[in-house]
């Protein structure tokens, strides 16, 4: 009995000491620490890219607007080693962020169209940007960017725009109004149907207030060289367009807006200005043009002239509609041009009672009736580009052909050049039937019969003068002397080294030396008239020798 007895009095000796609170109060803080800490931490979100390069775990951060939201945890590889699975701790609150909409990439250094950024990255490091996103559910795994997004404003209008002419514009060239950026090609594609490049544009607000529906959209090179009729035009538009090109748009000269338009609304894009304004003009009458001389230098968007003033554009040079055997069936072989006249551009768009198409055909036809014909002129002469020039035209030439494979014909007459060619020919086949073999005879004696004469004066001159210095001479009457002595200061004026009759002398001898200079120039054109314009003998091209 005493045994337990002892033992339930040593256990009432035993008491709880004070020193286990300091571990217990560590775990108790611990717990806690752990427990803030999960609870203040945000949802583990995967990013899957191309690549990881400037990424590193635990270092790199993920920011939106400039403010870190997030760190990356651990970088590794897919299973199928095609791509960087990313796994990003995002911050606590965050998770309103995380919807289908949002936008992930990497910021690093970049140097490309859209200028120089990601400067401030070379010292701290690459960090991944997003956009939250607002629409959609929320999710955990989204896809990195491989670019930085255009634009992170949804407002204004896009378009699409489809250009069969022109070189192709890359996603993020600039689109501007007379020169001020305006907005951006946000998607490039192809249209195989229309054989067709295709371009979505965004037009931010409040710029989208300028667009209707006849506005006009061309594009903007950089650095353009044009050679046309008007001459050389050398255009540099601003740095941007310079590196990637852009595209312009605006009203046409004239006309007041149209209706406002709707999103994705379908626009040409035009391959310059010019070929905008040309297809403002709705209203026109083809004609084929039918030229019997050498239409080098006459292009597509060739203007088409009435006394320097252009009403109307050069469509097919030559026109292909017309088949080979219309062409074998003319009589002289001629090149087809297709044009057309374009009254509107005579027409004010504004203009109240303005002629009709067909009272400007019946016109036309009237002034053909009269004279008016169509012709090849050079409009600029360093580069040799040819328009067609309509006027009216002395004695002009009977009309053959009043339609041609469905189209009117326009008659036409020789060209200046052709004018100038028929009027050497002309020159120089009268040259070749002047007798140019009499003609020297001819001068020949009549060198000789001066020669005599002068001869002739000469011994007279000196008899005269063995006259006069006779005695009896002496004793004539004043007046009878005086006049003997005139005759005979003529008579030497006349000799060979008087004052008429040197210079005759010399004259006719520079007249002899002229013509037998000229003899193997005259037999030469006489014998082949075109050397006045052609080289009489091909060039020869040198022939480099061997070494020795």
């Amino acid at each position: 009995m005493s045994r337990p007895i002892k033992q339930i009095e040593n256990m009432r000796q035993v008491r709880f000491n004070s020193i286990w609170l300091v571990p217990l109060i560590a775990l108790l803080v611990a717990a806690w620490m752990l427990y803030q800490n999960w609870s203040t931490q945000g949802p583990v979100i995967t990013l899957i890219a191309s690549n990881a390069e400037g990424l590193e775990m635990g270092k790199t951060r993920l920011k939106s607007r400039n403010v870190d939201v997030g760190r990356v945890i651990d970088i590794r590889l897919s299973e199928d080693y095609e791509s960087a699975v990313i796994k990003v701790r995002m911050n606590h609150g965050t998770e309103q962020m995380l919807r289908d909409d949002a936008k992930f990439w990497v910021v690093k250094p970049r140097i490309g169209k859209e200028g120089v950024s990601g400067l401030g990255t070379l010292l701290s490091g690459a960090y991944i940007d997003m956009t939250p996103g607002v629409k959609g559910k929320q999710q955990t795994d989204f896809t990195i960017l491989n670019q930085p997004p255009l634009s992170t404003e949804n407002e204004g209008v896009r378009l699409m725009l489809s250009s069969t002419e022109g070189s192709k514009l890359d996603v993020g060239a600039l689109v501007h109004f007379r020169g001020y950026e305006v907005g951006y090609v946000e998607k490039v594609g192809f249209d195989s149907d229309k054989g067709a490049i295709t371009y979505r544009i965004v037009i931010r607000s409040p710029y989208d207030a300028l667009i209707n529906s006849d506005v006009q959209f061309w594009m903007t090179p950089g650095l353009s060289l044009k050679s046309s009729a008007s001459g050389f035009e050398v255009r540099l538009d601003s740095l941007e367009t310079f590196l990637a090109g852009g595209i312009s748009f605006g009203l046409p000269v004239g006309r007041p807006p149209g209706a406002p338009v709707s999103d994705m609304a379908q626009f040409r894009l035009f391959s310059s200005k010019e070929s905008a304004n040309n297809n403002v003009y709705d209203e026109f009458i083809n004609y084929v043009f039918l030229f019997d001389s050498n239409v080098s230098g006459l292009v597509p968007g060739a203007a088409v002239e009435f006394r320097g003033v252009r009403i109307g554009t050069v469509l097919d040079v030559p026109f292909n509609g017309i088949s080979m055997d219309a062409l074998t069936s003319l009589d002289t072989p001629l090149i087809p041009v297709r044009a057309r006249i374009e009254p509107q551009r005579l027409n004010a768009a504004s203009t109240s009672g303005a002629m009709s198409l067909q009272k400007w055909n019946e016109l036309i036809e009237e002034r053909i009736n009269k004279g008016l014909r169509a012709s090849l002129k050079i409009g600029n002469y360093l580069n040799a580009a040819k328009v067609i020039n309509i006027d009216f035209v002395d004695n002009p030439s009977p009309i053959v052909w009043k339609e041609f494979e469905g189209y009117q014909i326009f008659p036409t007459a020789p060209d200046a050049f052709a004018n100038i060619e028929n009027k050497v020919v002309t020159i120089l086949d009268n040259l070749s039937q002047v007798p140019l073999d009499s003609t020297f005879k001819q001068l020949g004696q009549t060198m000789q019969e001066a020669n005599e004469t002068l001869r002739e004066l000469q011994a007279l001159s000196k008899s005269v003068k063995q006259l006069l210095d006779k005695s009896e001479t002496q004793q004539l009457p004043a007046d009878l002397v005086a006049t003997i002595n005139e005759l005979n200061l003529t008579l030497q004026s006349y000799q060979a080294n008087g004052q008429i009759g040197r210079p005759l002398k010399e004259n006719m001898e520079s007249l002899g030396r002229a013509l037998n200079e000229l003899q193997p120039l005259l037999r030469q054109v006489r014998e082949n008239p075109n050397t006045l314009i052609f080289d009489s003998k091909p060039r020869v091209d040198v022939q480099p020798k061997a070494a020795k």
